[in-house]
């Protein structure tokens, strides 16, 4: 029902078009389906004489769809006016038997009651019935018009009111499409919503991901540059902490002083040494030790 009653708003906002008008002339036909449609409403008068005035003719009676569509055109009536018709032609159609018989012009005259009745209850200003003569192009006098009128207030017992129920059951043939539309538009944008949504998720999971990447490899970064800074201190024994490259270039450099002072720090080797006699008459300067008797 609610999707009836948007399309409601929209077919009352909507201007007349040929299809309300079409619509409204199936609508009055079939209130009173007996009733015939001649050339004209009441037969020819018979002819004067002569010398006497000569009677008026009655207009000739133009077709229903003809009819309403000039009442429109003249009156520039509002949609919910127009269609609010509809409704009470319906109650009409409960309302009369469904024999009912009347003249040739009883249709005409039955949508202009109910054209008359919704305007002045749907309106803070309406034409009057002269105008509405006048509007019929001679076909009914401001007598007929009020006649008509008092005619229809009777029949609905003077019971004028109208829901939107009413209007959505009346007027269900030209919601439909509109009904259908709003669905079809509405799947379509919650398609669309839920695409989106869709597609802000994905985004989201990705700058999660990216962030998430970043965090791991800034965690690297640190923890490489941490164990590099641990590795540039090295122990050199004597209790001192250097650097790798200062540490080389101490052994360098306590190589070249080793190396400077070898006559120093290195062993003689008496064996091949050519300064050493080659026999063994050579003294060594020692201290003789006298041991105790008997132990010798």
């Amino acid at each position: 029902m609610d999707t009836y009653n948007k399309a409601l708003n929209i077919l009352m906002k909507s201007p007349v078009t040929d299809d309300m008008i079409q619509f409204l002339t199936h609508a009055t036909l079939r209130v009173m389906p007996n009733c015939g449609q001649g050339a004209q409403a009441y037969p020819s008068p018979p002819t004067s004489p002569r010398g006497a005035a000569a009677a008026p003719q009655q207009p000739r009676l133009p077709s229903l769809r003809t009819f309403i569509t000039k009442l429109v055109r003249y009156t520039n009536v509002y949609t919910p006016t127009l269609l609010a018709t509809v409704c009470y032609l319906k109650k009409l159609q409960r309302i009369l038997p469904k024999d009912a018989k009347g003249l040739p012009s009883t249709i005409h005259r039955l949508f202009l009651a109910c054209l008359i009745i919704s305007a002045k209850n749907h309106n803070d200003s309406s034409p009057l019935n002269k105008h509405w003569a006048k509007y019929t192009d001679g076909l009914f006098s401001l007598e007929d018009i009020n006649l008509m009128e008092r005619q229809l207030l009777q029949l609905l017992n003077w019971d004028l009111r109208l829901s939107d129920e009413d209007l959505i059951l009346d007027l269900q043939f030209l919601l439909e499409p509109i009904k259908q539309h709003i669905e079809i538009t509405t799947k379509q944008k919650k398609r669309m919503h839920a695409l989106k949504k869709q597609q802000q998720m994905q985004q989201q999971m990705q700058m999660q991901m990216q962030k998430q990447n970043q965090f791991y490899s800034h965690g690297r970064n640190a923890s490489v540059s941490s164990n590099l800074s641990a590795a540039t201190l090295v122990s050199n024994g004597n209790g001192n902490t250097t650097s790798p490259r200062s540490g080389l270039a101490g052994a360098s450099l306590a190589g070249s002083r080793s190396c400077s002072n070898g006559s120093l720090s290195a062993k003689v080797d008496i064996w091949h040494d050519k300064t050493v006699p080659s026999d063994l008459s050579w003294n060594l300067d020692y201290t003789p030790v006298s041991l105790p008797a008997g132990q010798y």
